[in-house]
């Protein structure tokens, strides 16, 4: 995945952690309506751990646990 599709997953998430609960609940639940709202479609291939946990400022052990979630 190149680096600008990390950038627009991050982008279209948004402010995807103001809510409480765990950041990885909440992210997994964000990246859930992405895909409700067509905004991400079934089956795509999510960013890199690494990449994506840099460019959401969080730890990367946030993004695994939301992708085992999902």
């Amino acid at each position: 995945m190149v680096q600008n599709e990390v950038t627009d997953v991050a982008r279209l998430l948004g402010t995807w952690a103001s809510k409480s609960g765990p950041l990885y609940d909440q992210l997994a639940l964000a990246i859930t309506q992405l895909i409700e709202h067509g905004e991400l479609l079934v089956g795509a291939r999510l960013p890199p751990e690494r990449e994506l946990a840099r460019d959401l400022a969080v730890s990367r052990t946030t993004i695994i646990s939301a992708y085992a979630k999902l």
